[in-house]
């Protein structure tokens, strides 16, 4: 082939290579969770959520005419060759998730005019207060105001933003005058709060929620570490595997996100929860990614990360709160 037009160049490119596997070569595919496959001849390549990445290799992409030249070694126009030539034989059947994925639309709360109820809500469950201004002037953390349809009431909340390609994919709120926790309409877990590495950082802790991720930030800061040296992630929760099996468990999809998203990542440290859940999901995560070095390294004290956190402060860890968080604007 000397020449490809740019609609063919269009059709190559759309392809994703579980997709091309899928359907021109499922002999080589190896399903090892829920959402996630690996190649049998390269079992450290993982391919989830539309990516792919090579962990020894520390390359990755999402097309199949990237995997044909950076893992099978073709040249462009072979590869493309191959490609086109397989969507002629047969029309190939594309994942759904990919345009599950496109059409969400995050539904952000509004923002108050200022954020000082986020502020002292956080700084009272023991987070550093410069930590928290940092991520405001991040647009990571902010206040958000919801009014009820049937009393008008305004209630004020911690929004912790997600990002991915670029825009805001994910939120979790957290109430200040109240106990509530959920999630923005829209969000995708796949992209979860994270408090990025300053670095190139080849290092990722792990915590279950927002607030455990700013926690741990600040127990490495108490200890004199830069906690903008790694990637400190939440995954937005985490969920019982069903009978107990983490043989068909899956890994949270944040955290497999985020891996094939910094395929420099080698060292995975988890802070996971003190309870059935979190320590079923450290099992099933460190079962999972036996490409990676995986380290246990649960909470000291308490349930979670926040609660060692105030432990060591000395404050209380089921943080009741205040009259004044709960006044009216």
């Amino acid at each position: 082939m000397k020449y490809i037009s740019e609609e063919q160049k269009q059709q190559i490119k759309r392809v994703d290579l579980l997709t091309y596997l899928k359907n021109y070569q499922p002999e080589r595919l190896k399903k090892i969770s829920h959402d996630t496959h690996c190649i049998k001849d390269h079992p450290s390549l993982h391919i989830s959520n539309g990516l792919w990445h090579w962990q020894s290799c520390g390359i990755g992409g999402r097309s199949a005419l990237d995997f044909l030249i950076k893992v099978d070694g073709y040249n462009f126009l072979d590869a493309a060759e191959l490609i086109l030539e397989s969507i002629q034989n047969k029309e190939p059947t594309y994942i759904p998730y990919s345009k599950k994925e496109t059409e969400r639309i995050l539904q952000l709360p509004l923002s108050a005019s200022d954020h000082q109820r986020a502020i002292d809500y956080l700084v009272n469950r023991g987070i550093d207060e410069e930590i928290i201004k940092e991520c405001i002037d991040q647009h990571l953390i902010y206040e958000g105001v919801t009014k009820s349809p049937t009393t008008k009431r305004l209630f004020h909340n911690v929004v912790f933003v997600g990002y991915g390609n670029g825009k805001a994919q994910y939120a979790s709120i957290r109430g200040i005058q109240s106990d509530y926790k959920g999630e923005a309409p829209g969000s995708n877990k796949s992209y979860s709060f994270l408090l990025p590495a300053t670095t190139n950082a080849n290092e990722v802790h792990v915590c279950e929620a927002a607030i455990d991720a700013l926690s741990y930030a600040t127990l490495m800061k108490e200890s004199s570490k830069d906690y903008e040296s790694v990637h400190i992630l939440s995954l937005g929760g985490v969920q019982i595997p069903r009978k107990d099996n983490i043989e068909t468990s899956k890994t949270p999809i944040a955290l497999e996100v985020f891996l094939v998203s910094h395929p420099e990542v080698t060292t995975v440290v988890l802070h996971l929860d003190n309870d059935r859940a979190g320590r079923m999901a450290t099992r099933t995560i460190m079962k999972n990614l036996d490409h990676y070095i995986c380290i246990d390294e649960p909470p000291r004290y308490g349930k979670d990360v926040n609660d060692q956190l105030c432990m060591a402060k000395a404050m209380p860890s089921n943080y009741k709160k205040q009259t004044n968080l709960s006044r009216e604007r």
